[in-house]
């Protein structure tokens, strides 16, 4: 026994020393001889099943850390391997119990919280997540991956702040490591700051052209800023590498989808969904084929997969259809400002009237995006679109007002200029102001703020788009909007129709109580007849005609890049096929007809 022990001493030390040279294939014939020397030695087992899991040899690994536990229950690296094989073969519910066993028996095992992590995020429980990177990174604060892992679990949650400090620190560590480049870039697309994404994702591909993460992120930002042909040569590098990738599979499908080839998109999406890919990408791809049956006809089909999924979506951002819950409290505490009061203040102090914006919104999917196209393609309207510079302003006056019913009739002349000038730092975030043009802010659920918009800028001009409420309901549900405590509502039909019940329940009550200075567009005549309501609406607006408006698509190819979840719509012509397109649907809408028919019948679509 003593000459063996000394044999096996030997081996190990050369075994260890493969692995850290990672010498995968020699290191694994020296476990496998002393495995069979002595097959009661659980390290020499768990350490073999390590190997395997390097090499690719997912069930041999897996062999491995069983044969280990069962010598040793107890043995911690064990259950960390057997839980990382079972984690690579895609059953992540098994693998998560001997991640937390491993952590049970070791707590300070930094390794075992990261791949807890990992598993975690593939699964979609990204704030638990989060718990598990955080573990790792306290245990071990220059563990690169951890640091990287958490801020794209962050960016998924929506707290790009902490994501973008986490992520720097990453970087900091580990200069140039594509992963972290490519979350950045996530980040900062997110934020619509798209060409800085583009160029991180440059980078990435740069000191790693074969990531799969890069091209296929490179690729998906091309496809939505319209560069068509980098968008496919990235495609092409990846699919070449990994042919059943599903985020490049999801982006060729978008390409297809874009180019005009549907049932080539609907053939990728359906091989795409076939291959179980993660709750963010499946729910994506439910979606966009759920939007491409609908346009071939299949309004059953579509529907179970905009239902599945938004079922998806919710699992992935850890919201559910409950969640809008604080965005309807959010509705009754703005309704309390609109007071009698307000009535009889004093008018703000004036401005130019070129340095005071319009306002475009209504509710999202009724046709603001093309209504703001038309006019940013008007020599002299400048649009914003879908940008916080309203939500900034709204902060700073809840700052100030700590939510008192008459904050809003009460607000000083010098409280205004603040505010004022909240607003337009903001908006200096993301436009580059025209001199001798008038700003177009367009964000749908701005609708709802239109009280303090007014009583800020009382010279500005509302735009309200409508589109029939039963259209612009099923078009919320059937889109893959970023979900927050608004868009949470559109996770069903259900709860979208009573949402934009309140909505339009709240601009009444303004209207019977404000004098707005606005104009009503109806989606449907603007697309019947654009140049007529166009005119109408530049009347309105007090500016001259231009024909460039009637070119607004290749405007919008020009400009690169449209902040909306319907932008590849825009640089479409004109189409009428969205129009009551809700009737297909009818089943579904039968028993929320009494929530939207007063709007039916107050919008003058009754008889449609």
């Amino acid at each position: 026994m003593a000459k063996q022990s000394v044999l096996t001493r030997s081996k190990k030390l050369r075994a260890e020393a493969c692995i850290s040279n990672q010498q995968w294939a020699e290191a694994k014939t020296l476990y496998e001889i002393i495995c069979q020397m002595d097959r009661l030695d659980a390290d020499a087992w768990a350490r073999l099943g390590y190997v395997h899991r390097r090499l690719g040899e997912f069930r041999d690994s897996e062999s491995c850390g069983r044969h280990a536990l069962m010598v040793n229950p107890r043995h911690v690296i064990a259950h960390h391997v057997l839980g990382a094989a079972l984690h690579c073969q895609g059953l992540l519910v098994e693998a998560i119990p001997h991640y937390q066993r491993a952590i049970e028996l070791q707590p300070d095992y930094a390794e075992a919280h990261y791949f807890l992590g990992n598993t975690l995020r593939e699964m979609g429980e990204m704030q638990k997540a989060v718990i598990s990177y955080r573990a790792a990174i306290a245990l071990q604060p220059d563990y690169v991956e951890a640091l990287s892992n958490m801020g794209a679990a962050l960016t998924l949650l929506g707290d790009n702040v902490e994501a973008f400090s986490v992520l720097n620190r990453a970087l900091a560590l580990r200069p140039n490591t594509p992963q972290i480049l490519c979350n950045l870039g996530n980040i900062l697309q997110q934020d619509g700051r798209l060409e800085e994404a583009l160029e991180k994702y440059k980078r990435a591909l740069h000191f790693s052209p074969d990531s799969l993460d890069a091209l296929a992120n490179y690729a998906a930002l091309n496809e939505k800023t319209f560069r068509h042909a980098e968008a496919h040569e990235a495609l092409d590098r990846g699919l070449k590498l990994a042919p059943d990738d599903p985020r490049l599979m999801l982006v060729s499908a978008k390409l297809s989808r874009h180019e005009g080839n549907v049932q080539g998109a609907v053939a990728i999406l359906n091989r795409l969904i076939a291959k179980n890919a993660s709750p963010d990408i499946a729910g994506d791809a439910h979606i966009l084929l759920g939007q491409l049956l609908d346009r071939l006809g299949d309004a059953k089909v579509a529907f179970a997969h905009i239902k599945e999924g938004n079922r998806l979506t919710a699992i992935t951002t850890m919201k559910s259809s409950g969640d809008y819950d604080s965005y309807l409290t959010k509705l009754d505490m703005v309704k309390c400002y609109v007071t009698e009061a307000l009535q009889h203040v004093v008018s703000a102090p004036q401005l130019e009237p070129m340095d005071t914006p319009a306002f475009l919104f209504g509710f999202p999917r009724s046709g603001t995006t093309l209504l703001e196209q038309v006019l940013d393609s008007h020599p002299v309207l400048q649009s914003m679109e879908e940008r916080g510079a309203v939500r900034a302003m709204e902060q700073a006056f809840r700052d100030i007002s700590k939510d008192r019913e008459y904050a809003l009739s009460k607000l000083t002349d010098e409280e205004i200029v603040f505010l004022r000038k909240v607003y337009f730092e903001e908006v200096a975030k993301y436009v580059k102001r025209k001199p001798g043009t008038i700003l177009v802010d367009k964000m749908p659920l701005n609708t709802v703020q239109a009280p303090l918009i007014w009583r800020v800028f009382p010279q500005a001009k509302f735009i309200l788009a409508i589109r029939h409420p039963c259209d612009v309901c099923l078009s919320c549900f059937m889109q893959n909007f970023a979900v927050n405590d608004a868009m949470t509502s559109f996770l069903t039909l259900e709860n979208a129709a009573h949402v934009y019940a309140r909505v339009m329940e709240l601009w009444q009550t303004y209207l019977k109580t404000l004098p707005f200075v606005y104009h009503r567009v109806r989606y449907e005549d603007l697309v019947a007849d654009l140049e007529d309501e166009t005119r109408k609406l530049l009347t309105f607006l007090e500016v001259d005609w231009s024909d460039k408006v009637l070119n607004h698509t290749e405007h919008a190819r020009k400009k690169g890049t449209v902040n909306s979840s319907s932008y590849h719509q825009v640089t479409q012509p004109i189409y009428q096929h969205a129009k009551y397109r809700w009737k297909r649907y009818a089943d579904e809408f039968a028993p929320l007809l009494g929530t939207l028919q007063p709007f039916i019948d107050y919008y003058g679509y009754g008889e449609r």
